[in-house]
Order: C-alpha cells, then sequence, then structure tokens
C-alpha cells in the first residue's frame, strides 16, 4: 500500500499568493519580493522595442514571455532585468538606430529571458534584424533599387517554447522596391509585433503598419499596462501625399514620410516594449524603442493530490 494511505499522485503544492498584481519597471538584484505565503507565480516578461532608423522599417516590437507556474520562496526577493528601448537613428543617412535590449528574471538557477526587438532595415545599407519581434524591410528606391534589403527580420529569435512562454512575437513586414520609377519613392515595411507580423504598405507611399501586441488584461487584472509588444510603423521614403506606417496596437510608435512637419517618427510607449517608427528621408529622428516590462501574478492555487500520510 502506498505511504500516503493509499492515494497516488505528486503532493499537493499550496500557493497563497492571494492573486497579488505587481508591476516592475526598474532593474535590480531584489525587484519584487513574495508575499509570505506565495509558492508559484505566473510572470509577463517584456523585452524594450528597437529604434526606428532613416529610412527604414519600423522598429520590431520586444519579444514578450508569458510564463506560467513557476516555483518560488515565500518573502523572497528575486533580481530582474527590464530591458530600455533601442535608440532610434538620430541623423539623416545614418544606420544609429538600435536594437531592443532583453529583459530578464533569476530563480533559483534558472534564468527566463525575453528578448529585444530587431531594427528595422535601411534603404540600401542594412538588411533587417531578428529579435523578439523582427524589424520591418526597407524600401528600395532609384535607377538600381537592390531587393535584398526588402525582407523583414525573423521573429521569435531565439526561439522560445510555449512551456516558457514563446512564441516572443513575429516577423517584420517587407519594403518594397520601386525601381526603375518612380525613382525616388518607396516604402518601408512595419516591425513585427506580439500578437501579428509586421505590414507591408498597400502602396509605395504609405509605410507598412506595426504588427499588433497582444493584451494582457485577463491574465494580469489591475495591472497598469495591459496591451504590450505593439512593431513600429515603417518610413515612407516620399514627400506628401505620404503616410508613414502606424504604430502596432500595444505602444508601437508611427513612422513618418519625407519633408513632414514635424519630422521626427514616434516613438514606442514607455514600459510596453513597443518599437520606435521609423523616419522618412529627413533630418529628424526615428522614434526610440519603448522600454520593457514584467508583471508578476501571485496565485492562489493547489496543485496534485492531498497525501494521507501529512
Amino acid at each position: 500500500m502506498a505511504g500516503n494511505g493509499g492515494i497516488i499522485g505528486p503532493v499537493n503544492t499550496i500557493s497563497i499568493g492571494l492573486n497579488k498584481v505587481s508591476s516592475v519597471t526598474a532593474s535590480g538584484p531584489s525587484t519584487f519580493t513574495t508575499e509570505s505565503g506565495t509558492r508559484l507565480v505566473n510572470v509577463l516578461l517584456v523585452a524594450g522595442g528597437a529604434g526606428g532608423g532613416n529610412q527604414a522599417g519600423g522598429g520590431g516590437a520586444g519579444g514578450v514571455a508569458n510564463i506560467p507556474n513557476i516555483a518560488v520562496d515565500g518573502s523572497t526577493g528575486y533580481a530582474a532585468v527590464i530591458g530600455a528601448g533601442g535608440a532610434g537613428a538620430s541623423a539623416p543617412n545614418s544606420y544609429t538606430h538600435s536594437n531592443g535590449n532583453p529583459s530578464t528574471l533569476v530563480v533559483g538557477c534558472t534564468t527566463y529571458t525575453s528578448t529585444g526587438g530587431g531594427k528595422g532595415g535601411q534603404q540600401a545599407s542594412a538588411m533587417a534584424v531578428a529579435g523578439g519581434s523582427g524589424g520591418g524591410g526597407a524600401g528600395q528606391y532609384g535607377p538600381v533599387a537592390d531587393p535584398s534589403y526588402k525582407p523583414g527580420g525573423a521573429g521569435n529569435t531565439p526561439a522560445v517554447p510555449t512551456a516558457l512562454g514563446g512564441p516572443q512575437g513575429n516577423d517584420g513586414g517587407a519594403g518594397q522596391c520601386a525601381a526603375p520609377a518612380p525613382f525616388y519613392v518607396a516604402a518601408s515595411g512595419g516591425g513585427g509585433g506580439h500578437g501579428a507580423v509586421g505590414g507591408v504598405g498597400p502602396d509605395s507611399r504609405t509605410g507598412g503598419a506595426g504588427g499588433a501586441g497582444t493584451c494582457f488584461a485577463a491574465c494580469y487584472p489591475g495591472a497598469p499596462v495591459t496591451y504590450v509588444g505593439g512593431g513600429g510603423g515603417g518610413a515612407a521614403n516620399a514627400q506628401a501625399p505620404a503616410a508613414g506606417g502606424a504604430g502596432g496596437a500595444g505602444g508601437g510608435g508611427r513612422g513618418s514620410y519625407t519633408n513632414q512637419s514635424p519630422p521626427n517618427a514616434v516613438s514606442g510607449t514607455v514600459n510596453t516594449g513597443g518599437g520606435g517608427g521609423g523616419l522618412g528621408n529627413d533630418p529628424g529622428c526615428g522614434g526610440t524603442g519603448g522600454s520593457g516590462l514584467m508583471i508578476v501574478k501571485e496565485l492562489n492555487k493547489a496543485s496534485g493530490v492531498w497525501s494521507m500520510g501529512t
């Protein structure tokens, strides 16, 4: 007979976390401390979004990992790093924008990670980059436009399995190639979002929309930020009538078009991991990526069966 009175199964783990929901927006060695009765938590870990470049695709959203049932100890502080958003391009014709930064949580010997968003490709000079969500591909124009720069960057890179809260995000949208005519009009793709791929512009004067993020309000009720992971809109390398791509819902910034006033693309929203918008061919700035965050829910939960021997 089994030592627990004949009932076979795992011993029950009780977590009395009161379903408390906390948001963490700053890094530190003890960024959140569990309640005394907490033994299990769910964690939403969002990385920083990528910045938008000049004549470039929108920045990819920071990776999003929704991780269930992490075993923790009560009344214990845990270390986390909240990823900063990537820089937007700060000068004309420069590839100075950057990828988003990862967010991490350390519990015991395990490090949970979401990857920063990938930056968008730039006209005739750089490919879009893979990341939590990928950057948008660059629109190509001129007498000899090079289609090799068009593809968007891959999302969910590196791949995160469902058991660890993946996938992190989606691919960026492709740019358009406008050779041989009109020579100086082309639209870049939107950055990928957690909920959808980045968009392709509907025509050569309209940037692709950023991919939509995901709403986690039902999973983390009461959290101040629940819609995260929107991709940045792509730039339109064209003068009016033209339009930069819309930012993806969940913090993505809108792209701009050439000679727009004011010239700057829109930054991703802080603490959403949103990607920055791409800049048209202007002396302005690409959008900065939105910083990441972590949301923790301390669970009220009992799993397994009761042991009759206790």
